[in-house]
């Protein structure tokens, strides 16, 4: 097991969060072979190794420290795996998606019917673009948002692992990317609304878990939204949204997974595990 000695460290020491190292110093030290990328940069609870998933313990990678480019990372212990996961099936599973009809142009969507297939990008674009993201997030003071904006670059921020744990983690100059991002009026209020997006054809299980379904880490939209905090005011508010599409034979369907504000206030310290959607919405838009 690649985080056997962590792991066990972690249970002799009855800790939950391990302190942070190098990824590449780890691995030469205990004479082990791993990629960096797929070892330490899990995106769903298919991709965690199965006896971290059976130890409840999550790997988070922390980009570098200064004058060392190696990749650091930690191990976080929960009561429930789930805690670092956004559960496709546990959220989305019941409900019935409604037919949402654009109320805009047919020439201002014809060209994403022209695509034979869409992809993450282009699955947000058209949810933005055909008044589904305004509908859905409730922007009834701002139904034209506009083109969104995404990317990726380096960024440095504190977080808690776990909420419970007066255990701080630093992550430092590593690599985020940002689905998309933009900016709209809800309440009268100008708020930031940060998406990840994922799209497929539907809600996969793990083979030989079926209580494990599809499933989103939550730091891929937590990192993205504390990179941005730092550059806003208290005044505007980030709301964090998991978008989940899925191509139908009709069309696609948009679930979409709100998450409380996440608020600029200098001593406010925010939490991985208690990061969870305060609302969930389904909707088909159709012959897409």
């Amino acid at each position: 097991m690649l985080f056997q000695n962590i792991v066990l460290e972690m249970q002799a020491n009855k800790q939950n969060v391990s302190s942070a190292q190098s990824f590449q110093k780890y691995v030469s030290t205990n004479n082990l072979k791993a990629n960096t990328a797929a070892s330490i940069s899990i995106d769903s609870i298919k991709k965690l190794p199965k006896t971290l998933r059976d130890c409840n313990t999550m790997v988070l990678r922390l980009g570098s420290r200064l004058g060392d480019n190696q990749t650091y990372f930690s191990l976080v212990k929960s009561n429930d795996v789930n805690d670092f996961f956004f559960n496709d099936q546990a959220l989305f599973g019941q409900l019935q998606p409604e037919l949402f009809l654009p109320n805009v142009s047919i020439r201002s969507l014809f060209a994403f019917q022209l695509l034979p297939k869409v992809t993450e990008t282009s699955v947000v674009n058209l949810a933005i673009a055909s008044g589904l993201m305004a509908e859905a997030l409730n922007l009834k003071d701002d139904k034209t948002i506009v083109v969104p904006a995404t990317g990726q670059s380096t960024f440095t921020f504190n977080f808690k692992p776990l909420a419970n744990e007066d255990v701080a983690l630093e992550h430092i100059n590593g690599q985020v990317e940002i689905d998309a991002v933009f900016v709209a009026k809800r309440d009268g209020k100008e708020h930031l609304f940060v998406i990840e997006a994922k799209h497929g054809d539907k809600f996969d299980s793990l083979a030989k878990h079926g209580d494990k379904f599809d499933s989103l880490a939550k730091h891929k939209l937590l990192y993205p939204s504390l990179s941005l905090l730092q550059k806003l005011p208290s005044s505007m508010p980030i709301v964090p949204v998991y978008l989940r599409s899925i191509k139908t034979e009709n069309g696609i369907n948009f679930y979409i997974a709100e998450c409380p504000c996440i608020v600029n206030q200098q001593d406010e310290l925010y939490s991985l595990d208690t990061l969870s959607p305060c609302k969930v919405q389904a909707l088909h838009l159709a012959n897409y």
